[in-house]
């Protein structure tokens, strides 16, 4: 069986560690970035919720400036299944590549 994190690998994505914090990793986290620019990256978090059994996931886009300061994020999905975000994800990516062939 194939995992999240080499489902998002296939797709450019690099897998990110939990963090931690106090000595002790934060809630089941996991982070996948995928980097289009020297400043904007494409962000999917996978957090563990109250009241479902799967990870639930973000999805979104992120722009900085110099300095790290954030000035623009564009939410995609939020609260999804994995199917749902993986869905998102690719035809975000598919759109971007016909951007790019035919833009």
């Amino acid at each position: 069986m194939i995992t999240s994190n080499e489902r998002f690998e296939k797709l450019g994505f690099i897998a990110d560690v939990p963090v931690m914090r106090n000595g002790k990793f934060t809630e089941p986290y996991k982070a996948y970035i995928k980097d289009l620019s020297p400043h904007t990256s494409l962000i999917v978090e996978g957090y563990k919720k109250k009241g479902y059994s799967t990870y639930r996931y973000s999805f979104y886009k992120v722009t900085y400036i110099k300095g790290g300061r954030k000035i623009n994020q564009k939410v995609y999905a939020e609260n999804v299944s994995l199917v749902k975000v993986l869905r998102q994800v690719t035809s975000f990516l598919h759109f971007m590549e016909k951007g790019v062939k035919h833009g």
